[in-house]
């Protein structure tokens, strides 16, 4: 397995867990909801579980990702924020389109 591989996999870990549907649901909150557990730590108010994980697997996969290519591709940061914008701010549009067919 090539040494990228478990980065890139834990920013899209992250991304999964911290992008909304267009209803304004949480994904890690319907992931967490459908494996029996509550995204909050106190019922509906303390911590938001599915964005504490999702944060700490962006910051470890953006972290490892950029430790690993920033030789070869000097501006990797900026393309992974960006390419990471994109997909928060188009997930709830694609949704939308979809569950509009």
């Amino acid at each position: 397995m090539k040494k990228g591989i478990p980065y890139f996999l834990m920013i899209l870990a992250a991304l999964v867990l911290l992008v909304q549907n267009h209803q304004d649901v949480s994904v890690g909150d319907m992931i967490f909801s459908s494996l029996g557990l509550n995204p909050w730590t106190g019922g509906s108010t303390g911590y938001h579980l599915p964005v504490i994980a999702g944060l700490a697997l962006l910051v470890a996969g953006i972290f490892g990702t950029v430790r690993l290519y920033r030789a070869k591709y000097p501006r990797i940061l900026s393309w992974i924020l960006l390419a990471c914008m994109v997909v928060i701010y188009a997930f709830p549009l694609v949704t939308r389109l979809i569950g509009s067919l």
